[in-house]
């Protein structure tokens, strides 16, 4: 299998850090390689800047915003090669990074993905994103953690990770979208990528689950590292419709690969959750909603029950920043 790779980046209105992480990949990366750049309808003159200082970029301009699963999906049909990076355009590689990566994966059979540790920007390791994937019992692990001072709860603990150093290579159940290689093999092997009705978030949970029910591995590989800024597109959506989104990802996720029961509790829990923070927010006795703010709580109440209604009927109902 040759060295080569195409390395996919989607982009939407990340003008600011695309241009430093094609810096690194032009600096850092010594295999054979290609870039191609999906833009979904920037604003930002995200198109005009690439085009201008990256001329070498292979650059897929959509006119309206597909959604990062829909993206990437683009990108690996144009993919030359076998060897396929799917990279965010908030991150910045290091000398081994991708090296070390095709070198773990062409050495160690049954492997379907591999990852590289993620480090914050001082230099720390970044957790959280590399985890168990979802079981009832992990989603009430990742509320406690999120939603409750209890940081240390055991599950918790567990689900993210975090009692590990990552020195060594590790197996792990969810290789986060951040940074995954893969080939296109695995990928037809599992029937596709990424799953385009789970267009922004748990697409690679579920393209995660796929590998490991066809007994494929996925290794996080200690000695490739990269460094990652977080949220860079997520951070630019309204934060209700990214409630909704998260949510209603969650409910379809839980329907497609949990079965029926689990599912159908997953989804009243998260109900009964939703419906016990709206009247709370009425009377002023929460101040925000699933980490938000709430400023004015008329105008949040309505959001929130635009919520509601959207996980009861499956459907979204905010504005749209997705084409779908």
């Amino acid at each position: 299998m040759s060295n080569k790779i195409s390395i996919i980046i989607v982009n939407w209105n990340t003008k600011e850090y695309i241009s430093s992480c094609l810096k690194s990949i032009y600096q850092n990366c010594s295999l054979n390689y290609e870039i191609i750049v999906i833009d979904n309808n920037s604003i930002d003159d995200s198109v005009f800047y690439l085009k201008k200082y990256f001329p070498k970029i292979r650059l897929i301009q959509n006119k309206k915003n597909y959604g990062y699963a829909k993206a990437n999906n683009q990108g690996v049909k144009l993919a030359k090669n076998e060897f396929v990076v799917i990279l965010n355009p908030d991150t910045q590689i290091k000398k081994n990074t991708l090296g070390g990566l095709v070198k773990f994966y062409k050495s160690h059979q049954g492997v379907g993905a591999v990852v590289p540790k993620l480090l914050n920007p001082d230099g720390s390791i970044q957790y959280y994103y590399h985890r168990k994937l979802p079981t009832l019992k992990n989603q009430v692990a990742s509320f406690i953690y999120n939603y409750t001072p209890f940081k240390k709860f055991r599950w918790s603990q567990e689900l993210f990770l975090l009692d590990q150093k990552f020195e060594n290579d590790t197996k792990i159940e969810q290789a986060a979208g951040i940074c995954i290689l893969t080939t296109k093999s695995a990928i037809q092997k599992i029937g596709y990528l990424y799953d385009e009705k789970l267009p922004i978030f748990l697409n690679d949970v579920d393209f995660s689950y796929r590998l490991k029910k066809l007994n494929f591995d996925i290794f996080l590989v200690a000695d490739s590292h990269l460094v990652h800024h977080r949220s860079s597109s997520t951070n630019k959506l309204d934060p209700y419709t990214l409630r909704q989104e998260v949510l209603l990802s969650t409910i379809y996720y839980f329907r497609k690969n949990n079965g029926f029961m689990v599912y159908a509790l997953t989804k009243i829990i998260l109900l009964c959750l939703l419906l016990t923070i709206l009247p709370l927010t009425q009377i002023g006795l929460v101040k925000s909603y699933l980490m938000t703010p709430i400023i004015d709580k008329k105008k949040s109440s309505q959001l929130q029950w635009q919520n509601i209604k959207a996980i009861i009927l499956e459907k979204r109902n905010h504005p749209g920043l997705i084409a779908i």
